[in-house]
């Protein structure tokens, strides 16, 4: 968890424990109307963000999973299946899912990545976010293997401001995708 996040939740954790002493301190002083809007107004400012959140990966749905692997330039026919989801981070939101894939898109996937031109086979994990830092300009996408894993990696920017990447790995056999995907805003 980034420490600016950390120190939004502590900040927000302190102010909700000086609510009531602010209701009090204000009804005390004899406004009675103040006293309550104003409670009512920090409570909602701290926790709604704070829930929104902390729930974050549970409200992480299968749309939400079929738009960010399209957007990886996949295409499937059959039925996903979230297992976990991780999510953190607001600047740097970082996002690691496991999915269960029908087999044959799995096949149909790693097939294509092995008869793409670019495809090669790697003695290390690459990746595309170190070798290009900030000069992404343009989507670019890389397949390679890695051991038994084929690897589709995409990142550029969607807009002016935001940098996306994305990674997928797949196995021959297996209809477990690992998903991970990092946006900096």
């Amino acid at each position: 968890m980034e420490s600016g996040l950390i120190a939004v939740i502590i900040f927000g954790i302190v102010l909700l424990i000086l609510i009531p002493f602010i209701y009090y301190g204000l009804r005390m002083a004899g406004y009675n109307k103040a006293a309550m809007i104003v409670s009512l107004a920090i409570f909602f400012i701290v926790m709604i963000p704070m829930v929104k959140y902390s729930y974050r990966s549970q409200m992480y749905s299968n749309d939400d999973l079929k738009t960010d692997l399209h957007r990886a330039g996949i295409g499937f026919k059959g039925n996903l299946k979230i297992v976990s989801t991780d999510i953190s981070g607001i600047k740097n939101m970082k996002q690691e899912t496991v999915l269960i894939m029908d087999s044959v898109d799995v096949n149909t996937i790693i097939n294509r990545i092995e008869t793409d031109s670019r495809f090669k086979i790697s003695p290390e994990m690459l990746s595309l976010k170190e070798e290009l830092g900030s000069n992404a300009k343009h989507k670019t996408n890389r397949n390679y293997r890695f051991k038994d894993n084929f690897i589709l990696e995409t990142y550029g920017m969607s807009d002016d401001y935001t940098i996306r990447y994305s990674e997928l790995k797949f196995r021959k056999g297996n209809d477990t995708v690992f998903f991970k995907k990092e946006e900096v805003y």
